[in-house]
């Protein structure tokens, strides 16, 4: 069974570890999030909260798992942290596949691209 889920600190050297093996960058500090199946890790998401905002450090799924919406489905664990904890930004630095991004509703703003998290929840068209 395939979970998204937050990373506890004490299990941060897991991630760390296969952050390592797939040369994505780690930061210890940040908050992580996984997709797992079962204690299989296919893939990370860091973001960091400074000032008030949150600042996506990586997104990133192992190539023989990538098109099946595992990316996106971390980026909106990261957008409903910050949604959940009050933050209203999230920004992430450009060049970082933008138009993945900009997809969800990412604009640009200098070196970055940015999201209104109340804006997004906002306008989130639900199906009934």
């Amino acid at each position: 069974m395939i979970e998204i889920k937050e990373v506890p600190l004490e299990n941060r050297e897991k991630i760390k570890n296969f952050c390592s093996v797939n040369n994505v960058p780690f930061n210890a500090d940040a908050i992580s999030h996984v997709v797992l199946d079962g204690s299989n890790i296919l893939g990370v998401a860091q973001i960091k909260i400074e000032n008030g905002i949150a600042e996506i450090l990586s997104i990133f799924v192992k190539e023989e798992y990538r098109n099946m919406g595992l990316g996106d489905g971390l980026l909106k664990m990261q957008i409903n942290y910050c949604y959940r904890n009050s933050i209203s930004f999230v920004k992430v630095k450009k060049g970082l596949n933008d138009n993945f991004f900009k997809r969800v509703g990412f604009v640009e703003e200098g070196v970055y691209l940015v999201l209104d998290v109340q804006a997004f929840y906002a306008n989130l068209k639900c199906q009934q």
